[in-house]
């Protein structure tokens, strides 16, 4: 049977709609704050996502859209010219998915829709707590704990602990969640009112991009299999040693990395991941916890750090390389093989409407100064979207 003539599901075709829109937001907003360098813009860019997902489902409050469009905006980041795309693929999928999940859970009212929000919130504060410790491990955590505690004492606030404080962030990331989901949802009812019923032009241009490689590399299992094994197993070493046997098999692994994966090492060429990494070797020289004292013991934080900084090295090449093995035509492939048919073809529509959705998005400077209008104006034009993408798959079958 040919991939045209399948049938689609209507769920599917909705939740293309959405991950299209999603991905033209992650585009313009992702793109300008990350050459702005703005700090916190994940934090921003998972707030835009909450409004637009909550305002989409006022719209359309179907269940299982969202974790639907979730997963293929998720795929459709695979394609990005990014060597790191398996961060941001985990994190909008689970936004998906606990978006989903709590409305599925608290119903389709008011309260769902606030906690909807601010669960993906927390969630993406959780991944990136969790992002950290894959990057340097639990010694990040208690140089954090120690410029905790010696900024309170500065300031006179010793009663205020470390787990107090954690949970007030907590607290604070929820509220701002639920404050975007209530945004969402005032816009959502607007648009549903407001659906703009002109033609819209369909395109193809882009419809099979997902299914091309980005780098020109002779794909293999058994390297993503020896990545999928070596870099837990590093990661573990490299906890485990000291600073020269965790520098010798650092070098060794850049060996291969370079041999193989020589693009990987791109992000290792910008200098604001270096200011990073001398920021957190300034606090561990500081704030590092050793059993010496004196010149000596602030030598062993340093040896500490510089641990750290192996540490993350290995993480950004190594999740650069499995990102570019799962990119592998084989491995995409395998959705339609497998059974994940709709989830294949669903994709390909998704960038079928992605120019459609981009030349009707605001530019990046308008839609950050007031994304809630760009949104707004964007949700007007998705019944159209929906309509236009039925009629394509008709004509194709």
């Amino acid at each position: 049977m040919a991939k045209g003539s399948i049938t689609v599901n209507d769920k599917w075709i909705k939740a293309s709609v959405l991950a299209g829109l999603w991905a033209g937001i992650e585009i313009i907003a992702g793109s300008f704050l990350h050459n702005l360098r703005i700090p916190l813009s994940g934090t921003f860019l998972t707030l835009i996502s909450i409004m637009l997902v909550i305002g989409f489902f006022q719209i359309w409050p179907k269940y299982g859209i969202i974790w639907r469009a979730g997963l293929i905006t998720a795929l459709m980041k695979s394609i990005s010219p990014s060597a790191v795309i398996l961060g941001p693929m985990v994190a909008i999928a689970l936004e998906g998915f606990i978006m989903d999940f709590t409305i599925r859970i608290m119903g389709r009212n008011l309260t769902g829709y606030l906690m909807a929000g601010m669960f993906a919130l927390v969630g993406a504060l959780i991944h990136k707590t969790v992002r950290l410790f894959l990057m340097f491990g639990l010694d990040i955590f208690k140089i954090y704990e120690e410029m905790f505690l010696f900024a309170t004492q500065k300031i006179g606030l010793i009663n205020l602990g470390a787990a107090r404080a954690v949970l007030s962030l907590f607290i604070g990331y929820a509220v701002l969640g639920a404050v975007a989901a209530f945004t969402g949802y005032v816009l959502g009812r607007q648009a549903r009112k407001e659906q703009y019923n002109g033609v819209a032009k369909f395109t193809e241009s882009e419809k099979h991009h997902w299914e091309q490689p980005v780098y020109e590399l002779n794909y293999s299992t058994l390297f993503l299999g020896i990545l999928v094994v070596v870099i837990p197993l590093l990661l573990y070493a490299l906890g485990q040693l000291t600073l020269w046997p965790a520098l010798i098999l650092t070098l060794l692994w850049f060996v291969f990395i370079v041999w193989r994966y020589r693009f990987a090492i791109n992000r290792l060429k910008k200098w604001l991941f270096w200011m990073q990494l001398l920021v957190i070797l300034a606090l561990a020289w500081f704030f590092g916890q050793t059993s010496g004292s004196g010149i000596e013991g602030r030598f062993t934080a340093l040896a500490g750090g510089v641990v750290m900084i192996l540490r993350a090295l290995v993480v950004v090449t190594g999740f650069s390389a499995l990102s570019t093995e799962l990119r592998a035509p084989l491995m995409q492939q395998l959705f339609f093989r497998s059974g994940f048919r709709q989830l294949y073809l669903s994709v390909n529509h998704a960038f079928g409407i992605l120019p459609l959705v981009m030349s009707n998005l605001a530019s990046p400077g308008q839609f950050i100064k007031n994304p809630a209008r760009s949104i707004a104006l964007s949700l007007r034009h998705v019944d159209s979207w929906h309509q236009h993408m039925v009629r394509s798959i008709d004509s194709n079958k």
